[in-house]
């Protein structure tokens, strides 16, 4: 089991200087939280991001603690289910192929859906919540930045309209992979997420994979059965225990994967549109986000874009 971590993304400079021994004196602000981070050294390692809507460059500073229990989504929440959206990384852990996921968070006393499916693009987290938030969730994983066309601005919109949709609720944000430029525009984009939305947790799992090579495969991207293992462990450790008992892996609605393999590469074309199934639905920060009733089914956003 890889050991769970918990970064903390740094302040800017500029923004210290600002603040000068006033903000020293009282503690400033908490920097967004990076949960967690495998087996990466206990040591400082930046790594510079590019600004995604900008020519200038930043650096995002990854560093590593360890995990707080009172840090993690259960000692959040009053309930124990969770929603995970996601690609063919995220389905590689689902129950139709290793179902590592269930088998790390189910023990947990968590109920798990993994709605995930091969080739999507941010836009499928929206259509699966279209069709699953009213059953009530109590926290929800999101790993859609795997399949990114280029456009950031885009990218940004739609995955603050997830937080949104899913807000207050706890959403830990996966970051991805980085074996292009690409890619750290998009952790960019997640990164910035908590400044902006209390209720997000960061998991670095791109800094875990480039800790550690053997996790993916010759593309860099998709999972080797170490890798859904760690993924799975590394969900498990920013989840906790669930305040409640029991654990339930559930079906999901979301299990086409007629555009890739979990295996495959990552896609760059325009995404197709993705219709909601018709079959009935399931039976079964930076700053900590607030706690949740169990069964929480209102949400802030109804705008869908597919």
């Amino acid at each position: 089991m890889f050991p769970r971590r918990v970064g903390f993304l740094l302040a800017a400079i500029g923004l210290l200087a600002a603040c000068g021994d006033a903000t020293a004196d009282s503690g400033g602000d908490t920097a967004p939280a990076v949960i967690p981070v495998g087996s990466l050294p206990p040591t400082f390692a930046p790594v510079p991001a590019p600004a995604p809507t900008t020519a200038t460059t930043t650096t995002v500073a990854r560093t590593t603690v360890p995990l707080d229990a009172t840090a993690q989504v259960g000692a959040l929440v009053s309930g124990n289910r969770v929603i995970m959206l996601g690609d063919s990384v995220m389905a590689s852990t689902s129950r139709r192929y290793t179902n590592d996921m269930c088998e790390a968070l189910v023990p947990l006393g968590w109920q798990v859906e993994v709605d995930a499916e091969t080739g999507r693009f941010i836009e499928f987290g929206d259509t699966v919540l279209d069709a699953r938030l009213a059953a009530g969730w109590d926290a929800a994983v999101i790993l859609l930045g795997n399949n990114f066309t280029g456009d950031v601005e885009f990218y940004d919109r739609q995955l603050s309209l997830l937080v949104e949709r899913l807000a207050p609720r706890p959403v830990v944000l996966l970051t991805v992979s980085e074996f292009n430029e690409a890619r750290v525009k998009v952790n960019e984009v997640i990164f910035g997420m908590p400044a902006r939305y209390p209720n997000v947790i960061v998991l670095d799992w791109g800094a875990v994979t480039a800790a550690n090579p053997d996790l993916t495969g010759a593309d860099n991207l998709h999972l080797t059965n170490a890798g859904r293992e760690a993924l799975a462990a590394e969900v498990a450790g920013a989840m906790g225990l669930s305040p409640v008992q029991p654990g339930k892996c559930l079906p999901t609605e979301f299990d086409d994967d007629t555009t890739g393999s979990v295996e495959g590469t990552t896609t760059t074309a325009a995404p197709p549109r993705t219709t909601k199934p018709t079959t009935p639905a399931s039976t079964s920060s930076t700053t900590a986000p607030p706690t949740t009733g169990a069964t929480t089914t209102s949400e802030q956003s109804t705008t869908s874009t597919t």
